[in-house]
């Protein structure tokens, strides 16, 4: 289910590491609103990023091979998303992915999912440490769900914070001396359901402070663009389900 993407040249280097992803489909990987624009703002075409499919040694990828690295069909964003992180998730839209051993969907939910005090997981090679680098190997850690009000208190002192506490579509995630961090936007925050043991993919990174491991991380609310993934999902390739966790 987790997917990397890279850019297949940023300032210079070629093939450089930049989000994350996951796949829900045969055809649709979602990911970060921001994950598909470069720093600046401006929007890559399907020719500049690639999706990695099954990796997980960054170091051991042959990227001239099709197979392992991918190019979207089409890169959709959220119809209200703003850069940065407004409305901060997209879809690609991919050729046939052939499901394997090591490469599978997550579920979604179908209807709003409360994240409060629920114990998550969260996957990718983003920074180990606030001043980094990146993990070559791809990580996995746990992580807490928070309420709106409390990320509020949690962020009210942090001077590069964007968290607006009328935000519907943005959930916070935190624990302890870990977290995501830089280059873990638009990866997987998963919650394991105990009745059927699968991923529900309940949110995807979006936004960190600098001090990403002092506090809480906000992220984009999978539950929220419910409706508008189904619809992109019907009006590109509608033989394509996703499955999903029927109750809360």
């Amino acid at each position: 289910m987790m997917v990397g993407i890279i850019v297949f040249e940023m300032y210079g280097k070629k093939n450089a590491f930049y989000c994350g992803g996951t796949l829900i489909t045969h055809r649709h990987i979602i990911t970060a609103g921001h994950c598909i624009h470069d720093d600046k703002g401006r929007p890559f075409t399907e020719n500049e990023i690639g999706f990695l499919l099954g990796a997980h040694d960054l170091r051991k990828i042959d990227y001239n091979d099709p197979i392992a690295v991918r190019k979207a069909e089409k890169l959709v964003k959220y119809p209200k998303y703003v850069w940065p992180i407004t409305y901060d998730l997209a879809i690609a839209v991919m050729p046939t992915i052939t499901f394997s051993k090591i490469i599978g969907p997550a579920c979604l939910p179908t209807q709003r999912f409360n994240i409060e005090n629920k114990a998550l997981k969260v996957a990718g090679w983003g920074f180990i440490t606030p001043q980094g680098p990146g993990s070559d190997v791809l990580k996995k850690t746990n992580l807490i769900g928070h309420s709106h009000g409390n990320c509020g208190k949690l962020y009210s002192t942090v001077t590069d914070a964007v968290f607006e506490l009328d935000d519907p579509y943005q959930v916070c995630t935190s624990q302890p001396n870990t977290s995501q961090c830089r280059g873990d936007s638009g990866g997987p925050i998963m919650w394991v359901d105990p009745d059927v043991n699968r991923y529900i993919l309940v949110a995807a990174p979006s936004y960190a402070a600098k001090e990403c491991h002092r506090y809480p991380q906000v992220n984009s609310d999978v539950s929220y663009f419910e409706p508008w993934i189904q619809q992109v999902i019907s009006e590109t390739y509608p033989e394509e389900k996703t499955c999903a966790k029927i109750e809360n």
